[in-house]
């Protein structure tokens, strides 16, 4: 007989079971990062584990030297496969190419040439037949140790992308941890065997406990499905739809918010068209970086998003393919229309009904008697008062609603800054304003039309929350190097030091904030949409001196 059992080929028997068993449940998780290589490992340990068993059961030495050569393509398989692996799990596949491929199959082709011709040169390895044991005893030659060097610089290389890994990001310490012990538990095994300890070949047996380990890490730790990105603790948990798609716009990753909105089983490897409706893939195609909206119809009901796109590079700078993240806006938009509706009817509705009772009220005051003119003059100056919040309500409603991001463009400064000031001369004849300090020749800032809705507020806060008998207002201009600064000075009771950051809703509680109005929030919000800031300091006269400092731009 050719072969015959021998009980020594049990544990490369249960090897070979183990790990068929594994590479069927491994074949599930394919499509993750890093499984390739997995299972061209495993796939590798079968191999070697089979011929082990064959080369162990048969009785004539020249089947016992002819299974021995198989030894060396599984090798390569395992080590390539661990190399391949770490090179995917360490988000390093731009260097998966058929040019460094071709590098890495070299030797192996070589050590493989050299094993069926090693009969007549003897360079790889030279063997003995043990007639008690049955056992193939080896002697390693040069080419064997230049091969397996090789297949150990593989396996090292492995080791230092996961160890780089390792150190420096916190959070995948037992999957990195079970990768290299693994590997370094082979490593112990084969120096056992080279040095003649064993006479056994302990390559398949410890490569099986490799891969029992790594289906634990598969398993329990979800070394696949965890990727140097903490892909599950926050890609998937997000609620916004994250596609990634490569050079060919076809899809390599999707989170499960982007299978809801797509609304089918996104699989990795399918066209970008085949998820997005075409009139939506058609205008970002080319596209490698946008930010935009776009409405889509979602179960008969129009659903808008924010779409983001971001390019993916290499190392080296060459685009691999686009990150594309779809976040769901549309109560955003409900919520901006309300507040259109809202802004309509605070501008139109409560105007138009406070201008009949000012009209009314300018009708009476004909018909007054002298005790009750200072009531109808109160009752006029509320009114308007009423008229002037409408606007800036209606300022502020348009302000928010462009999502803070304002359209700027150069204006001159000077022109608003003094139709403000003379229209608050005219709205409050009982306040003295005045022009103090002016360093500026006709300078330009980035702003835009609704600039004068600024000094609008600041002047008006000046005299209605002056509480002096002459409310007296100084404006002052101070042209710097790079910025505008105007002063809007008051002989007021002044801003207390811890209310000066609340009077703007700059608080936690913004608008809710003790002391904040709707004119100052304005007044913020417009001056930070322009690139600028505002303060408030103690004016000279002892009063409130709100500073708006904006960027001078160059004169067009």
């Amino acid at each position: 007989m050719t072969y015959e059992f021998t009980p020594l080929a049990l544990p490369y028997i249960a090897a070979t079971v183990i790990c068929t068993v594994l590479l069927a449940t491994i074949w599930h998780h394919r499509d993750r990062r890093g499984a390739k290589g997995f299972i061209l490992d495993i796939v590798g340990v079968i191999v070697l584990s089979v011929t082990v068993t064959l080369q162990l059961s048969a009785t004539v030495e020249s089947l016992k030297l002819f299974w021995w050569n198989w030894r060396f393509m599984a090798g390569p398989f395992m080590a390539i496969g661990y190399l391949l692996m770490a090179v995917e799990y360490t988000n390093n596949e731009e260097y998966i190419t058929y040019r460094n491929g071709a590098v890495l199959a070299v030797v192996p082709v070589l050590a493989q040439f050299a094993a069926w011709t090693n009969h007549s040169h003897g360079l790889l390895y030279s063997a003995s037949f043990d007639p008690t044991t049955g056992l193939l005893i080896p002697a390693f030659e040069p080419l064997y140790w230049v091969y397996a060097a090789v297949m150990m610089a593989y396996l090292g290389l492995g080791v230092y992308l996961l160890v780089r890994l390792f150190r420096s990001l916190p959070g995948f310490e037992k999957q990195v941890g079970i990768l290299v012990a693994t590997i370094l538990f082979v490593t112990l095994g084969l120096v056992v065997w080279w040095l003649g300890l064993v006479t056994l070949d302990t390559l398949a047996l410890t490569s099986t406990v490799k891969v029992v380990g790594f289906y634990i890490a598969v398993d329990r730790l979800q070394l696949l499905d965890i990727v140097p990105v903490a892909r599950t603790k926050v890609i998937d948990n997000m609620q916004d739809a994250v596609f990634v798609v490569n050079a060919a716009n076809r899809i390599v990753d999707a989170n499960p918010s982007a299978k809801r909105f797509a609304g089918t089983d996104v699989v990795v490897g399918d066209p970008l068209e085949d998820v997005f409706p075409s009139p939506v893939i058609s205008e970002f195609d080319d596209v490698s970086e946008a930010q935009s909206e776009l409405s889509i119809d979602i179960d008969g009901e129009p659903r808008h998003f924010a779409i983001q796109i971001s390019p993916l590079t290499s190392s080296r700078g060459k685009r691999t393919g686009r990150l594309i993240v779809l976040r769901d806006v549309t109560q955003l938009k409900n919520r901006e229309r309300e507040l259109t509706v809202l802004n309509r009817i605070v501008r139109h509705d409560i105007r138009n009904e406070m201008n009949v009772i000012t009209g009314r009220g300018d009708l009476l005051s004909e018909h007054v008697e002298p005790d009750g003119e200072d009531h109808l003059d109160l009752m006029l100056e509320s009114s308007n008062h009423v008229i002037e919040l409408t606007e800036v309500v209606g300022d502020l409603m348009e302000t928010l609603t462009t999502d803070g991001d304002l359209d700027v463009k150069p204006v001159h400064l000077e022109p608003v800054v003094w139709n403000q000031l003379e229209k608050a001369r005219t709205s409050y004849p009982q306040a003295e304003f005045e022009l103090g300090d002016y360093s500026s020749s006709a300078p330009v800032v980035r702003a835009n039309e609704m600039l004068s809705s600024v000094f609008t507020n600041l002047l008006n806060n000046a005299v209605l929350h002056n509480g002096s008998d002459t409310p007296r207002v100084v404006v002052s201009v101070e042209d710097r190097d790079e910025t505008v600064r105007v002063r809007v000075s008051d002989n007021g009771p002044g801003v207390p030091d811890g209310q000066r950051e609340e009077i703007f809703g700059r608080g936690e509680k913004g608008l809710e904030s003790e002391g904040t109005g709707v004119g100052l929030y304005l007044v913020a919000t417009l001056v930070g949409g322009y690139g600028g800031d505002v303060w408030v300091e103690t004016a000279d006269q002892g009063g409130a001196s709100f500073v708006v400092e904006l960027p001078k731009v160059e004169t067009p």
